[in-house]
C-alpha cells in the first residue's frame, strides 16, 4: 500500500474544471445532461467552479442530476462575487469577509438544494495574494485550485514550486496548478513528476459540441492509470490527509453581508453574454472583435 492508501503509488488523478455556470439544465455552450452523457462514455469528471453569489439560483432539475451522478458531477467555491481581482487585494479583514461569505452562501445553497460542495476555491481570472490564503486558510478552507501559483503581492516562485503536487508557499495552504487544454505537452509531465491532471474550461468550448474535449481525455486516459475524481478527493488523495472542514464558521450570517448593485450588474452582463452572445458564432465574432 501507499501512503495514500491505494495499491498503486503511480496512479494518476484528474478533472475538468468548467468556471462560473449555474446550475440550470443550459447555460451558454453547455448541456449538463448532454456532458453528463460523454462523461459516461468516455470515463472522466467534471466540477463546476460554482459562483457563491448565486445560491439561490439553482434548477431543481440540475442539482438532482447532479446528485443522482456523484462519481461525474461535483462542486466547488469560485470566488465570492466574482468581481474581478477580488481576492488579488491585501486587506486581510476584507479577504476573511469574502471568504466566509463564500461559505455561508455556499452552505445556504446546500440546505436549500441538499447538494454538498467541496470546500476548496478557484480564484476568478486567477487573481490571489498571500495574505487572501492566509484568510481562506484561517477560514477552513482545504486547498485552492488555480491556473497560476505566483500571487499579486509575491516574487515569482522557485522551479522547484512548480514541480510539486501542491505548493504550500502560501501560509502552508495548498494550491493547486490547472492547465487550459492547450497545454497538452505539459500533462505528460504532471504524470511522470507525480501531480494530478487538472483541466479548466468554459462554457463556450463547448460551442461546437464536445469533441474538442472528449478527444483529449481519450488521450490522457491513454497515457497511464489515470483515474477521474473531485476536487475534493484529488486534493486528499495527493496532500495525505482528509478534507476536514468546520462547517459552523459558515451558519451565521457575516456581519459584511450584502447585494452590491454592481455585483448584480456584473452577473447580468456577463450572463447574457455567455447565453445570447457567446450561443451565436457571427455575434460572437462581433464581441471579440469589439474587445479586441
Amino acid at each position: 500500500m501507499s501512503k495514500h492508501g491505494v495499491e498503486n503509488p503511480r496512479e494518476t488523478l484528474a478533472c475538468l474544471i468548467i468556471d462560473d455556470p449555474l446550475l440550470k439544465p443550459r447555460y451558454g455552450c453547455l448541456d449538463y445532461a448532454k456532458l453528463l452523457q460523454e462523461m459516461k462514455e468516455h470515463m472522466f469528471f467534471t466540477e463546476i467552479a460554482f459562483i457563491p453569489w448565486n445560491y439561490r439560483r439553482s434548477h431543481s432539475k440540475t442539482i438532482k442530476l447532479f446528485a443522482d451522478n456523484p462519481d461525474y458531477y461535483a462542486i466547488c467555491v469560485h470566488g465570492c462575487n466574482h468581481l474581478g481581482n477580488e481576492f488579488g487585494g491585501t486587506n486581510y479583514q476584507q479577504l476573511s469577509s469574502l471568504s466566509s461569505t463564500a461559505l455561508w452562501r455556499m452552505e445556504q445553497h446546500k440546505k436549500l438544494t441538499g447538494l454538498p460542495y467541496d470546500p476548496v476555491i478557484v480564484f476568478p481570472q486567477g487573481h490571489f495574494s498571500s495574505v487572501a490564503m492566509k484568510a481562506l486558510k484561517d477560514q477552513g478552507y482545504f486547498a485552492a485550485f488555480n491556473s497560476t501559483i505566483h500571487s499579486t503581492d509575491g516574487k515569482e516562485l522557485p522551479p522547484i514550486e512548480h514541480k510539486r503536487a501542491a505548493t504550500t508557499t502560501y501560509h502552508d495552504f495548498p494550491l493547486f496548478l490547472r492547465r487550459y487544454p492547450k497545454d497538452k505537452s505539459q500533462f505528460k509531465e504532471d504524470i511522470s513528476s507525480g501531480r494530478p491532471i487538472i483541466i479548466v474550461e468554459h462554457h463556450n468550448a463547448f460551442r461546437n459540441g464536445y469533441k474538442t474535449i472528449t478527444d483529449l481525455v481519450d488521450w490522457i486516459n491513454g497515457l497511464g492509470n489515470v483515474k477521474w475524481k473531485s476536487l475534493s478527493h484529488i486534493a486528499e488523495y495527493y496532500l495525505g490527509n482528509k478534507v476536514a472542514f468546520a462547517e459552523q464558521s459558515a451558519n451565521s450570517l457575516p456581519s459584511s453581508f450584502s447585494y452590491d448593485a454592481k455585483v448584480l450588474l456584473r452577473r447580468f452582463l456577463s450572463e447574457a453574454r455567455d447565453n445570447y452572445i457567446e450561443t451565436n458564432g457571427f455575434l460572437s465574432k462581433v464581441y471579440k472583435m469589439l474587445r479586441s
